[in-house]
């Protein structure tokens, strides 16, 4: 079955936020793959990899013959196992830099065009300016390897900005700065660009088209999710990606479909990325009472909804 929206742009979704039992690179995250490699409902998908080698050459066949565009999701990798790309440490922030090589190979064996990582925690004021130094150095070290491993059709390192909405802010915070900070980077290195959420936009307290539109240029690709932002006191406050259109939340049917309105006006549908056509993911972190499954199906529902709204209007 052909969607209507595969004209414009390849719906992805991140496999980790729908099933938690593929976090941590173990478990059945392999066969969960497999299962959504086959839903032909979906033209990209966003997945954290597996450990071993074994597992990651499995892997790799399933992905690699789904056919779909592949984004590789290493912000979970980064924190768990805190390497973080902007330790004030020389030391730390080597290190850091040769984990995420290491998942930059990974990303290769799979046939991923685009792998994101994500800041830390801000250090102490005096110390941002140091911090983001540190940060510029990580993404040039890390995109000049990715062009190394693959000159013709490098990697797209990707970086997705963070919410302010804890008491210790992320130090890759709003987003028009790091947009700023981007192209210049982008001079030297064109492999870099902005993993674009809609909850992180709005947790930043950003207008979601205006900022869209004022950061196009430096997209790699984008998260569609949802927040919760009016009642401190819900279980769903924050970055917590509820269902879309969940009472009081941001992002429901009507706020997709403008959002599709906007990527429409701003020509972002006819761009070409290295993942081909721009790549949408659905981000949804299952709730407690639901099965994976079936938040899945829900979302599913909701796009579909958002994209029928969107082209009565087109």
């Amino acid at each position: 079955m052909r969607y209507p929206w595969t004209e414009h742009f390849h719906l992805g979704l991140v496999v980790q936020a729908f099933f938690p039992e593929a976090r941590g690179r173990k478990g059945p995250a392999l066969e969960i793959t497999r299962k959504l490699a086959a839903d032909p409902f979906f033209q990209a998908l966003e997945v954290s990899g597996v450990e071993g080698p074994a597992r990651q050459k499995e892997l790799a066949g399933v992905l690699r013959a789904s056919g779909k565009s592949l984004v590789f999701s290493g912000g979970g990798y980064c924190r768990s196992g805190g390497h973080n790309l902007h330790d004030l440490d020389e030391d730390g922030r080597e290190r850091a830099v040769q984990q995420v090589k290491k998942i930059i190979d990974e990303a290769s064996v799979y046939g991923c065009s685009v792998l994101y990582v994500m800041g830390f925690e801000a250090p102490a004021a005096e110390d941002c300016g140091r911090a983001l130094e540190k940060f510029a150095r990580s993404l040039a070290d890390l995109s000049a390897y990715a062009r190394e491993k693959n000159p013709s059709a490098p990697l797209t390192l990707s970086v997705e900005n963070f919410y302010l909405l804890t008491d210790r802010p992320f130090l890759i915070g709003p987003t028009l700065d790091f947009a700023r900070m981007l192209r210049d980077l982008r001079k030297r290195d064109p492999n870099l660009g902005l993993t674009f959420d809609t909850s992180h936009v709005l947790q930043l307290k950003e207008d979601l088209a205006s900022t869209f539109c004022r950061v196009e240029d430096v997209i790699a690709h984008i998260h569609l999710s949802n927040c919760l932002l009016r009642d401190r006191s819900s279980p769903f406050y924050g970055d917590k990606h509820p269902p879309y259109g969940f009472p009081g939340s941001e992002v429901g049917i009507p706020e997709l479909a403008g959002f599709f309105r906007t990527l429409k006006e701003q020509n972002f549908f006819s761009r070409t990325f290295s993942t081909g056509k721009p790549v949408l993911s659905l981000e949804v972190i299952t709730p407690a009472g639901q099965t994976p499954e079936e938040t899945l199906e829900e979302a599913k529902g909701a796009l579909q909804k958002a994209w029928e709204n969107f082209a009565k209007g087109a």
